[in-house]
């Protein structure tokens, strides 16, 4: 196989996961290269990267210095027109977890939450602008206002859902290739099983629709329901107790016969 080159975010804040990822290309003979991320958008030079190398990154920060970078966009798996709330709601219609969840601007979020009401609002944006939660009026102006959320902006309001557990699928071109718990009543949890129903929902929805050729797909159960909490992009995505050694092969093999003649 084609040797894939990863420009991997050294300071992702997983050093676990790094090591992991570094050694799971060099078992297989693909070649990591390890980056520093400040916070200028640059992306330091990569002087052993090959003009015709296939490439990956992985890191939260390559989410948006990668999106318009010549060289390395083909190794971002992200479109944020497909990586948004509507468009998940769009296209697994039926299956979000957050089944009365509507899309409107901030201001119209905060008239929404006066006199007292609350909901769980997130942005419906794939981005960190602020974070997601149940919030009255007050609270959501203490999270937006510090970043200055332009009143515009679209979020998603929803009535509040307990989540009981959730779990992370890696589809690679339509195929579940990886899975974990990562979460169980709120708190972080990677030892639990993967249930046989989240599993056959996941694999039904990976060929129902997809945001891209490679993503998360994060579900979660409430009481005896199953269905989607989102999707992310794999560029900035943890593994989990995944096996991480069958994901990245997987990668590797799509991203190697996408740049291959006969795949054109």
């Amino acid at each position: 196989m084609t040797p894939v080159h990863w420009i991997i975010q050294e300071n992702q804040g997983d050093p676990t996961g790094v090591r992991r990822i570094v050694e799971a290309l060099e078992s297989d003979c693909h070649v990591p290269h390890l980056v520093w991320l400040n916070k200028s958008l640059d992306v330091p030079p990569i002087p052993a990267l090959p003009d015709v190398a296939p490439i990956v990154c992985h890191g939260q920060g390559f989410v948006t210095r990668a999106l318009h970078h010549p060289r390395l966009k083909p190794g971002l798996f992200f479109d944020p027109k497909t990586f948004c709330w509507a468009a998940f709601r769009s296209g697994w219609e039926g299956a979000i977890l957050s089944s009365d969840g509507r899309v409107m601007a901030l201001s119209a979020a905060q008239d929404f939450l006066q006199n007292g009401a609350t909901a769980f609002v997130r942005p419906d944006s794939d981005s960190k602008i602020f974070a997601g939660g149940v919030y009255d009026a007050a609270g959501l102006e203490e999270v937006t206002k510090p970043t200055a959320v332009p009143n515009a902006t679209p979020v998603v309001v929803a009535s509040p859902v307990s989540i009981e557990a959730e779990w992370r699928f890696f589809v690679v071109n339509r195929e579940i290739v990886g899975c974990s718990e990562y979460r169980r009543w709120g708190r972080p949890s990677t030892d639990g099983s993967v249930p046989h129903v989240a599993i056959d929902l996941a694999a039904h929805l990976a060929l129902r629709w997809s945001p891209a050729d490679v993503y998360c797909l994060d579900l979660g159960a409430s009481g005896d329901r199953v269905g989607v909490v989102e999707a992310n992009c794999f560029n900035a995505s943890r593994f989990y107790s995944a096996v991480i050694e069958r994901v990245i092969r997987a990668v590797n093999t799509f991203v190697t016969s996408r740049q291959s003649p006969t795949s054109r």
